[in-house]
């Protein structure tokens, strides 16, 4: 799932084409029944305590500071060929750089409709498969190797599952291949029940085996019945209460069961545990914006609407100031959806500057042409006809067959512009 990172509409910012789109959860959909097994095992790595090459790589993922992150594992691995971890992790990487790009690290695409509903699979660049496939292969040929000399090998048990989960996800959200990634994820299931067994202080196992235990009690009773069919039961307060255990005592596991938690805490209406996690994962990994864009969102979805604007302030004002991780956060986007509450809270002049600061970011941004759209709108409800009528026709000149030019031309229209024809 979401291991490495939260909530943010990327696409629209990052690639050409009408943009993301902003997708609401609810519970999830019987289509996703044959997928959700998956899931239990979508995440995994967290840093640890100590200082070492692969946990220095790790906060580097998690900041969103993927070059550095990759130059880390990949002079790990000149040294150490043999390194698990390191090369589940590599492998990892180029997973989340394409699903930051595809506006996929969010809590509302794994808990209902968006991922498994899409049925356009995104296009992937040539050779991009092999950058995330090749490294988990020799991982999963070097632990296994390690497992055939020592069968009760925790660590390689572990890398073994996370390796397969990171196949896993791959599998569900970019190649859409839901039998494979329920294969994928059925496979670290059982690694992590292994090494449970082999070793119950062993917590990070605890991550798969909450999130298997959870999803298993979220499907209906029918469901449920023919997964008992093959010994696969579950429960919600179980899954939580394992989730829990890793987001306070796991060591790889910690950051990606408090990102667990966070999705989990939202689809139950938990919203201010959810934000209580953000909060601290936005204090261990200061430069990762998604934190709080998923923050912005629970306390939309719960009605704090002002909370929502102290947090999306605070986004801006890290635009405004340039602050690390700032020049890779969707300015455009964020700007917008900035406007968007402050027009919520009736304060206007407030939104149609953040409108207009959205509409000039460079680039050709479906959020700047959203941002424009809604300033035009409002504009209107002010009673500046005049006005609306100039970002109307600005609108429907730059993007004419868009959504958003078509919108503004019925608009003109409306307004008796016949430019609006």
């Amino acid at each position: 799932m979401a291991r490495r990172g939260l909530d943010v509409d990327t696409k629209s910012e990052c690639s050409s084409g009408n943009g993301g789109r902003n997708c609401f959860a609810g519970g999830f959909r019987v289509r996703l029944v044959s997928a959700l097994a998956c899931l239990a095992a979508l995440g995994f790595v967290a840093p640890g305590a100590s200082q070492d090459p692969d946990d220095l790589a790790l906060a580097r993922m998690y900041n969103l500071e993927y070059d550095a992150a990759r130059q880390a594992l990949e002079a790990q691995l000149r040294q150490h060929p043999d390194d698990l971890r390191a090369l589940d992790y590599l492998g990892a990487l180029a997973l989340d750089e394409e699903l930051l790009r595809e506006g996929l690290y969010s809590t509302e695409a794994y808990t209902d409709r968006d991922v498994a509903s899409r049925e356009n699979r995104p296009e992937m660049i040539a050779g991009y498969e092999n950058r995330v496939l090749d490294p988990l292969e020799k991982g999963e040929d070097k632990a296994e190797a390690r497992l055939k000399k020592k069968p009760d090998d925790r660590d390689a048990l572990y890398w073994a599952g996370a390796i397969h989960a990171t196949r896993a996800e791959f599998d569900f959200t970019l190649k859409r291949s839901y039998v494979a990634a329920l294969h994928e994820g059925r496979t670290a299931y059982k690694l992590n029940e292994e090494l449970h067994r082999l070793d119950p202080g062993y917590t990070d196992a605890l991550f798969v085996i909450g999130m298997g235990q959870y999803v298993a009690g979220s499907l209906p009773w029918y469901f449920r019945v023919l997964a008992s069919f093959t010994g696969f039961r579950g429960s919600k307060p179980e899954g939580l209460a394992d989730l829990r255990e890793v987001s306070e005592r796991g060591h790889y596991a910690r950051a990606d069961a408090k990102v667990l938690l966070v999705v989990l805490y939202r689809r139950e209406g938990m919203y201010r545990q959810a934000i209580d996690v953000l909060q601290d994962l936005t204090r261990l990994y200061p430069r990762n914006f998604l934190a709080l864009t998923e923050m912005v969102r629970i306390e939309q979805a719960e009605g704090d609407w002002h909370a929502a604007a102290r947090t999306v302030d605070d986004l801006v004002a890290r635009l405004d100031s340039h602050a690390p991780g700032s020049e890779i956060m969707p300015a455009a986007r964020v700007l917008y959806e900035a406007g968007k509450i402050h027009e919520h809270l009736g304060e206007m002049d407030p939104a149609l500057r953040l409108y207009d600061k959205s509409a000039a970011v460079p680039g050709h941004k479906a959020s700047s042409y959203q941002a424009g759209l809604a300033a035009a709108h409002l504009e209107l409800q002010l009673n500046h006809p005049a006005a609306a009528r100039q970002r109307y026709r600005q609108i429907a000149t730059a993007v004419p067959d868009t959504e958003e030019g078509k919108e503004a031309r019925r608009a003109l229209k409306e307004m008796g512009d016949v430019r609006g024809d």
